[in-house]
């Protein structure tokens, strides 16, 4: 068991349950049960991996972070003053008024977007003296040369400043590289200016945690050694 013991209604509420005068309501009326005890007290300390059940059903632990194969039209906004799709709607229920990205993807741009709902988690992240490596799959308007491997390394300037990227594969109309910067279309800014325009763009990877064969318009937890290789960067 964990050595940490919140309060049962903190507990609740970090489990998805709130607002937290609905934890204490579900308290007061006898639905919950902790480690097959019923407690009737909101304050009572208990274990944070505790077994929670509400009427007999789990109450499972929230995840720290969650991987999410964004499809190409959706803004990375929780909200849009214009009305295109956000999201707002795209993690499933019981997920979606506790997480926030990791960073964002241009609207066109597909693939991995991780959400955490941990705020100092986000920050360290993305903090650039972290250069968290993010991998891309780029097919382009016109047939790669082995003379871009040199170009994306000795740097590219746009006006957004000067960055650089690891060649990882280069074929026919395909780039696949790593960037450690995280600005607002880097990498379509860098590959046109070195003279070949994105057709389309796909982020395979955020650190150590890999888009895989994630359905498109699929979120899932992130688990075991990718969730504690990301913790340790």
């Amino acid at each position: 068991m964990s050595a940490e013991r919140p309060r049962l209604d903190r507990l609740l509420c970090d489990r998805g349950i709130e607002p937290r005068k609905e934890a204490h309501w579900l308290i007061k009326k006898r639905k919950v049960m902790v480690n097959g005890e019923l407690v009737t007290r909101h304050e009572t300390l208990v274990p944070a991996d505790a077994e929670i059940t509400i009427d007999g059903v789990p109450l499972e632990p929230l995840p720290l972070v969650l991987a999410w194969h964004k499809p190409a039209g959706v803004v990375c906004t929780l909200k849009d003053p214009w009305g295109r799709q956000s999201l707002a709607g795209v993690l499933p229920e019981q997920w979606r008024t506790r997480f926030h990205p990791i960073g964002r993807l241009d609207a066109e741009t597909t693939g991995l977007l991780l959400f955490t709902r941990e705020g100092a988690l986000t920050q360290r992240l993305l903090h650039p003296r972290r250069a968290v490596p993010r991998e891309y799959e780029a097919t382009v308007a016109r047939p790669v040369e082995p003379a871009l491997v040199g170009i994306l390394a000795a740097g590219v300037e746009t006006a957004e400043g000067t960055f650089t990227a690891e060649v990882l594969a280069l074929d026919g109309l395909t780039v696949q590289l790593v960037v450690r910067e995280g600005r607002h279309r880097m990498v379509r800014r860098m590959l046109h200016n070195a003279g070949w325009s994105v057709v389309q763009l796909k982020r395979l990877a955020f650190g150590p945690v890999r888009l895989g064969d994630l359905p498109e318009g699929e979120a899932v937890p992130v688990e075991g050694d990718a969730l504690a290789s990301l913790l340790s960067l």
